[in-house]
């Protein structure tokens, strides 16, 4: 059970076992009678069929302890005073004194006990069973003949063949003879177990209950092997966090056991807010009810699971707008042992504030990407996490820098109308300005002055506005899929915002289909993500579709896909990635792949390897701790364009001498921070030229 301080805190079963009334001389023959015939109304009872019945031999032999002082001599510790024969006037009383004492009621010897005086045993034998059950009565016996014992030594004896667990009962018998007391046990062997049946359990498998009572059947019952095999089944339960275990344990009298289970199902859900403040519960909170509980997967009628309730905390945690979270279990009304009823209440304390106005600067991300020093920006923004107490979440940003600029509203549901696939959808508008110098900057050892006539300025930028709408859903445990929509319009611009055409080489910078200076394309999108739960293993395949809605819009195909493995060594962590991918159709120059740079190849600037309409490239990484939160790095990257750099219109790679593949190798150090790792590397490639990289985020 979880406990009401704390989410995931269990509570140590109760294990209670009721004891059986039994004659003082005799353990009962229907050793089923003596099985769970009180049980406590908690739902973790068990019970343990093996400790009645050992609880009840106890009861029966608990005069053992309490002889009187009838024994007629004692003897030394020497193994020679063991051996040695009674005095014959006492001889004749050895037999009859030795049962009396174990046999008498404690109450009514105590005062005449005495521990240390011993009699000899002359014999000892097994009665009422042959075989196998008679030798492993045998080998649980310590004493022998002609050696003298204590009345406890005597009982524990008779203890340790009832414990054996293939009797019903043990009684002791004494013989006097000339040599001393002859003791026989006399045993009532166990039925044999026809068979097994399992009622009540609707979470357990079969196999687990086949395992448990494997070898078993057409065998005399032995009670340490059923009480292991219930065990086994209360291990699974506990094991996979199911609240549940086994009630009830009978012996019919066909000699098949039946084992009856409880399983705790899930009567009521209910929902608790918190006050943040106080700590007391309130009727209404900012989030809708149902907001709420719809993302649990826990549902009346079920069994209880509490790995399921921790993923229900985790799936309502992650909406981002509680403090806390927490489920309380409770015993329902109406729950008993056979059929154990609970009921849970999700606790929630709710974020103060979900959203607002915010303002700052910070480091671009694509400005780091080109080399010595990173572009600033500056943003502004609002955003509402928890819309109208729906749990949908609407934001707004610009994001201004030295050149580029991001203009941009979102809204999304991260669950339309309460969908049985937990579909998403976010609506995008968004207008850019986005340099594209990796493709169409001057070529390094370029020497055209840009102020010549006739020459276009440097700088190319690509504006766009677009307008999405995506949907997503999970497709099983860490796989994510997402299909969209989007229309964008794009156009290139110089330094001084004006419209081009061209870049300084006169290649061609966009299609310009319809001579209007802007491309328009239209494009469905799938994509599918997988995730491993440990994190070490991530997939990403992604597809566009351009829709030639008319004659002036664009149309193609784009396929990419990337796979990263992590493997722990130790210490040490290797990781290897991998992505590619593909375009077929109108290819502007600006939506080709750039290789070479910081999340490339790197030992090679932005683009400086090429601009690609194919292309395969790969990493491999050590990383390796340093001192928290600093770790180092060794890499090496390739890649290649597949020859098809010059199939994009311009050839922009080409006229500008990049070799369309290489390599690089270096080292670096990595420092965690709040919005990814910080990485500062050094690398040389494959031409000997050398560089430093600064990247934020992991490599590709």
């Amino acid at each position: 059970m979880i406990s009401a301080g704390c989410r995931f805190r269990r509570r140590r079963r109760q294990v209670s076992s009721a004891a059986v009334e039994t004659s003082e001389k005799q353990i009962p023959c229907d050793w089923a009678r003596s099985l769970a015939k009180h049980v406590q109304t908690h739902v973790h009872t068990i019970v343990n069929t093996v400790e009645k019945c050992t609880e009840t031999f106890l009861k029966s032999t608990n005069g053992l302890s309490n002889c009187s002082g009838l024994l007629l001599a004692s003897v030394s510790s020497s193994t020679e005073d063991q051996k040695a024969v009674l005095p014959s006037k006492d001889r004749s009383l050895d037999g009859r004194l030795l049962m009396d004492s174990i046999m008498q009621n404690a109450s009514e010897t105590k005062e005449n006990s005495t521990d240390d005086e011993r009699i000899v045993i002359s014999e000892v034998d097994i009665a009422g069973v042959d075989g196998e059950l008679k030798q492993a009565a045998v080998e649980a016996l310590k004493t022998k003949p002609n050696f003298a014992y204590t009345i406890d030594e005597v009982r524990d004896d008779v203890r340790r063949v009832f414990e054996t667990g293939y009797f019903s009962s043990c009684r002791p018998k004494a013989e006097d003879t000339r040599d001393g007391v002859k003791l026989t046990i006399e045993v009532t062997p166990n039925p044999e177990l026809r068979g097994t049946v399992v009622t009540g359990a609707t979470r357990l498998p079969q196999k687990v209950i086949q395992d448990g009572f494997d070898g078993m059947r057409g065998k005399v019952l032995n009670l340490n092997s059923l009480r292991n095999a219930v065990s086994s089944l209360n291990a699974w339960y506990e094991k996979n966090g199911v609240l549940g275990q086994v009630v009830d344990v009978q012996m019919g009298s066909d000699d098949i056991a039946r084992i009856k289970v409880g399983e705790a199902t899930v009567n009521r859900v209910s929902l608790r807010y918190i006050d943040p403040e106080t700590g007391e519960s309130r009727e209404e909170g900012k989030t809708k009810p149902d907001i709420i509980l719809r993302q649990l997967s826990t549902r009346p009628g079920q069994v209880h699971s509490l790995k399921q309730s921790k993923t229900d905390v985790e799936a309502v945690y992650s909406m981002g707008l509680f403090e806390d979270v927490s489920i309380r279990p409770q015993p329902a009304e109406g729950s008993t042992v056979e059929n154990p009823l609970v009921d849970l209440t999700l606790e929630v304390k709710e974020r103060k504030k979900t959203g607002g106005l915010a303002a700052g600067g910070g480091i671009s991300a694509a400005g780091a990407a080109e080399g010595s020093l990173p572009g600033f920006v500056g943003t502004v923004s609002y955003s509402q996490r928890n819309l109208f107490g729906l749990g949908q979440s609407l934001s707004a940003a610009a994001e201004v820098g030295q050149a580029d600029s991001t203009f941009r509203i979102s809204h999304t549901d991260p669950w339309v109308r309460g969908d049985a696939f937990r579909t998403s959808r976010t609506i995008l508008a968004q207008s850019t300005k986005v340099g594209v110098a990796p493709i169409h900057a001057r070529a390094a050892d370029d020497t055209v002055d840009s102020s010549s006539p006739g020459v276009e300025r440097d700088g190319v930028f690509v504006s766009r506005m677009l307008g999405s709408i995506e949907y997503g859903r999970p497709l099983g445990v860490g796989w994510q899929g997402s299909l969209g929509l989007n229309w964008q319009r794009a156009k290139c611009l110089n330094d001084h915002n004006d419209p081009i055409l061209h870049d300084v080489y006169g290649g061609p910078v966009i299609i310009n289909r319809g001579g209007h200076g802007r491309d328009t394309m239209a494009l469905t999108s799938i994509r599918i993500a997988y995730t491993a739960p440990k994190g070490d293993t991530e997939l990403l395949a992604s597809m566009e579709q351009a829709l030639p809605l008319h004659r002036d819009w664009l149309n193609f195909n784009r396929f990419s896909m990337r796979a990263d493995k992590g493997i722990g060594l130790g210490p040490l962590k290797f990781w290897a990635s991998a992505k590619g991918g593909a375009i077929v159709g109108d290819l502007p120059p600006y939506e080709s792949f750039p290789l070479g740079g910081t999340n490339s190849i790197r030992g090679y600037g932005e683009g400086s390897v090429g601009s690609a309409r194919n292309y395969v490239a790969g990493t491999a990484e050590i990383r390796f701790p340093i001192v928290a939160p600093l770790g180092g790095t060794v890499f090496a990257d390739y890649g290649t364009d597949l020859g098809s750099g010059a199939t994009i219109p311009g050839d922009p790679a080409g006229c500008r001498q990049k070799p369309g593949k290489g390599g690089g190798i270096g080292a670096g150090v990595r420092v965690d921070t709040p919005i990814g790792p910080l990485r500062f590397e050094y690398a040389m490639n494959d031409m000997k030229h050398r560089r430093f990289h600064l990247g934020i985020g992991n490599h590709g």
